[in-house]
């Protein structure tokens, strides 16, 4: 069984719970008590699960499950503070996935209708109206949010990665590249100055003395961009850290 599947069940199961627990006369003295548990069972979920998403999901179950008690026991869809549902959808899609607020909207809408069925006036046509349109909205905005934040998140992957490359750049650079090339260069200038000064002694001829030198030259101007390579690196890890 899948955990959306499972988290839909939850979330499910607690709007009707409350709502049941609303309409039970009996019961209806008791919702500071079970305003008590329910805080309770939000510190508990602290200690039981290590997870951060199961925890957060727990609270977020809590929030609405207080919200709705406080709904359903003040009126229901008649409720003075009925607006905050607007809000309630928008955490549902936000804090838990953005098809829930869509499944929790449309049991809160049948559980108002079951309710007032008969009784369906402009003010509760109005409230249903604004739940109504008010779910897409929510679901349109939490899609895009969690897609903002998965593209800050592999911007921030990216940026690491870069870093990462930039800093084994910087280590080739300055412990093989340009060390080896300081070597060789080295060793092809002290070849080129002892031709030079055997002179015409030597057997070595002029064409191949030029070439020895032009790879000289070569070698130098590569050594210097090594270094121009290095600080151009430098910079711009400089500026990803701004």
């Amino acid at each position: 069984m899948s955990s959306k599947f499972v988290r839909t069940m939850f979330l499910s199961i607690s709007i009707i719970f409350v709502f049941v627990w609303s309409i039970i006369p009996s019961l209806n003295p008791y919702n500071l008590q079970l305003t008590g548990a329910l805080i309770l069972l939000y510190f508990a979920s602290r200690l039981i699960f290590r997870s951060v998403a199961r925890s957060f999901f727990v609270a977020t179950i809590v929030l609405i499950s207080i919200v709705l008690l406080l709904i359903f026991s003040s009126g229901g869809i008649n409720s003075p503070i009925f607006f905050i549902l607007d809000f309630l959808l928008f955490a549902i899609a936000l804090f838990i996935a953005p098809y829930q607020a869509a499944v929790a909207s449309v049991i809160l809408i049948s559980i108002f209708l079951f309710q007032n069925y008969t009784a369906l006036d402009t003010s509760i046509i109005i409230n249903l109206l604004s739940l109504i349109l008010i779910t897409p909205l929510a679901v349109a905005f939490s899609k895009s949010y969690l897609q903002n934040l998965q593209a800050q998140g592999k911007i921030m992957l990216l940026k690491e990665a870069i870093k990462d490359e930039q800093t084994d750049s910087l280590l080739w650079i300055s412990t093989t590249a340009k060390p080896s090339l300081a070597t060789v260069l080295n060793s092809l200038t002290d070849i080129v100055i002892y031709l030079n000064s055997k002179g015409q002694s030597t057997q070595i001829p002029k064409l191949l003395l030029d070439k020895l030198k032009t790879i000289q030259k070569d070698l130098i101007s590569l050594y210097a961009s090594t270094g121009s390579l290095e600080k151009s690196i430098e910079d711009s890890s400089d500026k990803m850290d701004l």
